[in-house]
């Protein structure tokens, strides 16, 4: 995708905003597989799991293409667009984010025999996830309002900080019990690990927000 001479700075306005949303619902795509992925080692189904764990690697690989694509696109806008540094900081995030799904549906994977049959702690990692996937549905709608209904913007983004919020909780709920209930060392570690890699994900959501609403205030 490329701009064209003579192309309106409407048109690259919108151009830039639907290779935004494209990342977003990439991203929102691979993270509906990385709970998938999980429940399915909770379900100890390796096929299902392998499965999963390619349909994320293709959705982090679509966000860097996205990224990279955006790059090209500003380059060729030149001076027109006053705020091209707001549009790839939020690209970058985005793309980190996804970088964040990657090292998941690795740690996961590589450490399954330490995730599953751990009973409440497992499901307490589950809902992280689902709270996660929450925070990036939230991102994704506000992605997609930044063309279609830009009045609700503000309040998208307040969504996005509330199920962040959400996470705080359950992420220190987790920390906590997983410091009295497992006793292996190894097994420890890969949990917190992965624990600590959901949380940031939904803190990244956050900032992407946060981003988002600066890029739409100043196309």
């Amino acid at each position: 995708m490329s701009f064209y001479v003579g192309e309106t700075e409407l048109q690259m306005r919108r151009r830039i905003l639907m290779t935004l949303q494209d990342m977003t619902r990439r991203l929102l795509d691979g993270t509906r597989s990385l709970v998938s992925m999980y429940e399915s080692l909770l379900n100890e189904d390796s096929g299902s799991v392998e499965a999963y764990r390619s349909e994320i690697s293709k959705a982090v690989s679509d966000v860097e293409s996205y990224r990279k694509s955006l790059v090209r696109q500003l380059s060729e806008v030149g001076a027109m667009l006053i705020n091209r540094e707001d549009v790839l900081r939020t690209a970058f995030m985005l793309e980190e984010m996804a970088s964040y799904l990657d090292s998941l549906a690795f740690r996961i994977y590589a450490g399954r025999q330490y995730l599953s049959g751990i009973g409440p702690l497992g499901d307490k990692l589950r809902d992280m996830m689902n709270q996660t996937l929450n925070a990036i549905t939230r991102l994704n709608d506000l992605s997609r309002a930044l063309q279609i209904n830009p009045g609700k913007i503000g309040e998208l983004a307040s969504l996005v900080e509330r199920e962040e919020k959400n996470m705080d909780g359950l992420y220190r709920d987790a920390l906590t019990e997983s410091l009295a209930k497992i006793k292996d060392f190894k097994q420890l570690l890969v949990y917190r690990d992965v624990v600590e890699r959901v949380e940031r994900v939904a803190d990244l959501s956050l900032s992407a927000s946060e981003m988002l609403m600066i890029v739409a205030l100043r196309l």
